[in-house]
């Protein structure tokens, strides 16, 4: 399959369904194998769009916005709930089994998911996440979305973010960043990111049974590279692949080669 973005006629719906009150937002493109795409902390299902557009040519891909994140509700849901929210999609469409993709939050929820529904699960790639962080690196990462919740804090926590992230070197990714802030809830960011600090996952991870895939641009200095280190500890037999050149976003920074990376693991 090539995997550079094309033209392409995929059908594509957007949808919603409803969990506990929330409304969950959803959008599934395509047609075949399914292919569930979880985005980052702060983001929604969008992100995910030259990865919606390669893989619908063979897969259906469903994207969804996490609660409180997009077109969905929820702002109060916990971290340690999300995975209930994945669930609650998936049956919604009558989905039994699906290989996940996740950026840092969404593939920590997406982790969650698959420890507690092993049989869902066909394989998972997770991309620039951590399982839990070392004091230091803990502190500072909180310090820096303490800004969120300062006056005129947004703007200085994302400039600072996007430079951690080693991604001010483009252009567009930091125009789209910088609009975000005019639809992110300042609060809520800031504490769902206190609760996945709070979330050690290494037992979780190490639980897994499904195929894994772990990806890191080299220079994301957000997620330390002792991170990747553990998880492969915890998962000896994981697929990795690691991109010299890239930040923490690669699927944004360079969609050709994080698609052909996910296109070789997928079944």
């Amino acid at each position: 399959m090539d995997t550079s973005v094309a033209v392409i006629e995929s059908p594509m719906t957007s949808d919603s369904c409803h969990w506990n009150a929330i409304t969950l937002g959803y959008t599934r493109w395509g047609q075949g194998a399914p292919l569930l795409l979880l985005h980052g902390l702060g983001g929604n299902g969008e992100n995910w769009y030259y990865q919606s557009r390669a893989f619908s040519r063979d897969r259906e891909v469903i994207t969804v916005d996490l609660p409180g994140h997009g077109r969905s509700s929820g702002r109060l849901v916990p971290f340690g709930d999300y995975w209930q929210a994945i669930e609650a999609v998936l049956d919604h469409l009558s989905l039994e089994k699906v290989s996940i993709c996740g950026l840092s939050k969404g593939a920590r929820a997406g982790i969650a998911f698959a420890a507690r529904h092993p049989e869902r699960v066909e394989r998972i790639a997770i991309v620039a996440a951590f399982l839990r962080l070392e004091h230091t690196d803990r502190e500072a990462r909180l310090s820096l979305y303490d800004l969120l919740v300062a006056p005129g804090g947004p703007r200085r926590w994302a400039d600072a973010l996007l430079s951690q992230m080693s991604v001010c070197d483009h252009p567009a990714i930091v125009r789209g960043f910088h609009r975000s802030l005019d639809h992110i809830d300042p609060a809520h960011i800031r504490r769902i990111f206190g609760e996945l600090l709070d979330h050690d996952q290494r037992e979780e991870f190490a639980s897994l049974t499904c195929p894994v895939l772990l990806m890191r641009g080299d220079r994301d200095a957000f997620v330390p590279a002792y991170c990747l280190e553990e998880m492969l500890m915890l998962q000896p037999k994981a697929e990795v692949v690691r991109f010299p050149a890239l930040g923490h976003l690669p699927y944004l920074e360079d969609s050709a080669s994080i698609n052909t990376a996910l296109e070789r693991f997928l079944p």
